[in-house]
């Protein structure tokens, strides 16, 4: 579709007139921008992809309806956005936008405390989203939403809304996308959410004063996708609170104030990709906490909590994990079994901001297929090459920064390691970060890239290395290799 634009000079004063194409109930029409003159404060701009996109900013009740008022006048516009913002518009008028076609609506930060029964029952047929966020609703406006039956989406985010009745959203049997985040909701009702259970994919109610999962809400929700409850005022999960939630792939129970994981809590979600636990106050998982979770579970937060060590008992099971973050905890130790049975398909591992003090020799050597190793900020003051020999050939990050590192000969092999990176281009913007550490005989601090080894009198084959890197073991073993094809091939 090509726009066009018609310039026309009159009496001094410029119009213009954009042109595009769009479709209605009767098929393709020609849009056409009202003059600016007519809906002012409004303005009005043709989308390439056909339709009328409003926006009306900063002013009140009287410029709004005087802009309504022309829109009406035009039955072939097709509005395919029409946006409200920051507006003073206490009350939606009934009957507001009849005879108008308009996709998709927002109502933002406009003092929005009611909307009447029959402001929104024009559009129903063709409204497929409704933001009617920033307002200051203080319950789901039940009565002016039951002829909405083509709605995918609705967002009442950052409203003042404490309790959702049941049968809230009765009508909205297309609904796919429901936010309520940022409210004051302390209760949801039985079949609150009734009538949306055969399309809702995604639920947001979290930023509220909910102190318990909604359990009885949620337990018809057999379609539901994404579960957000982050942000709440949760002390305790039960086994049973996740019922009927089928068909979940991720639950966000974020910086809540859950201090422990029960057994089988989770049993009810077979299909759950993503957990997020983390900023809770959780010091003990129970051994079964993720019972149910094994064909399916890949990515685990649990960082900021009260955990002392891995929860290894906890996380066995686990064999698809590939994404474990369980940073700023207060570990202290690595067991030397504490990937065992899991960790062979975990491909980033988060453990900054603990306090781990040393690196067990065998405890990673499970972890062959990770790449991506965070030990940031902890307490380490050497990293010895044979701790993590199984994870050098297939990591890109080994991230060891803001540790008490001690400059000595255990720590030339990392820095061998940063440069091969760099000579593979493959060197990430976190290998770039300036490591230090600590010179003790020179009291100075060096970049670990700047290791001055010819000052460290490290001896021994495993300190020895050829120009390019290569120790002396792999130059012998290569030698041995040549002298036996040599001696074949003259034999």
């Amino acid at each position: 579709m090509v726009n066009t634009v018609v310039v026309l000079a009159a009496c001094g004063l410029l119009a213009a007139t954009l042109v595009d194409q769009a479709w209605s109930a009767n098929g393709p029409v020609i849009q056409q921008c009202p003059s600016h003159g007519d809906i002012q404060p409004c303005v009005c701009t043709v989308k390439k992809n056909g339709g009328l996109d409003i926006l009306c900013e900063f002013t009140d009740l009287q410029h709004i309806s005087s802009t309504m008022a022309v829109l009406k006048g035009k039955p072939s516009l097709v509005i395919f956005y029409l946006k409200l913002r920051h507006n003073n518009l206490p009350k939606l008028q009934g009957f507001v936008f009849l005879g108008m076609d308009i996709r998709h609506l927002t109502i933002h930060n406009s003092t929005l405390a009611v909307v009447e029964e029959s402001s929104l029952s024009s559009i129903g047929k063709a409204l497929t989203q409704l933001d009617l966020s920033q307002n200051s609703l203080v319950n789901v406006p039940t009565p002016a939403l039951k002829s909405l039956d083509r709605l995918l989406i609705f967002n009442l985010n950052h409203n003042k809304i404490n309790l959702i009745h049941a049968n809230a959203f009765e009508g909205m049997s297309t609904l796919e996308i429901l936010t309520l985040y940022e409210n004051r909701l302390t209760s949801i009702e039985r079949n609150a959410f009734a009538g949306t259970e055969k399309k809702l994919k995604r639920l947001n109610i979290g930023g509220n004063e909910l102190s318990q999962v909604p359990t009885e809400a949620l337990q018809t929700m057999d379609n539901l996708k994404k579960l957000e409850i982050q942000e709440n005022k949760i002390t305790s999960i039960r086994e049973g609170d996740f019922i009927g939630l089928k068909t979940l792939d991720m639950l966000i129970l974020a910086h809540n104030y859950i201090k422990e994981i029960p057994a089988k809590v989770f049993q009810n979600l077979p299909m759950l990709n993503s957990l997020e636990l983390d900023g809770n106050q959780i010091s003990y998982i129970d051994k079964d906490a993720f019972l149910g979770l094994e064909e399916n579970l890949q990515y685990l937060r649990l960082g900021d909590n009260n955990l002392h060590s891995i929860p290894s008992d906890s996380l066995r099971r686990l064999h698809r994990l590939r994404h474990l973050d369980l940073k700023a905890n207060n570990i202290s130790f690595i067991a030397e079994d504490a990937f065992t049975g899991f960790g062979d398909s975990i491909t980033f591992l988060n453990l900054q901001k603990n306090d781990i003090k040393t690196l067990p020799m065998m405890a990673f050597e499970n972890l062959n297929s990770l790449e991506i190793f965070n030990l940031q900020n902890n307490k380490l003051t050497r990293v010895p090459e044979e701790a993590l020999e199984a994870i050098v050939d297939t990591a890109t990050v080994i991230d060891i920064m803001d540790n008490p590192l001690i400059c000595d000969c255990e720590l030339r092999w990392y820095r061998d390691w940063l440069k091969e990176l760099r000579h593979k281009d493959d060197d990430d913007i976190i290998q770039k970060k300036h490591i230090l550490c600590l010179m003790e005989s020179e009291h100075r601090e060096y970049s670990v890239l700047n290791l001055p080894v010819d000052r460290m009198n490290c001896v021994g084959k495993k300190y020895q290395s050829s120009a390019n890197g290569i120790g002396e073991a792999q130059v012998l073993s290569r030698l041995l290799m040549v002298s036996v094809f040599v001696v074949h091939r003259f034999k």
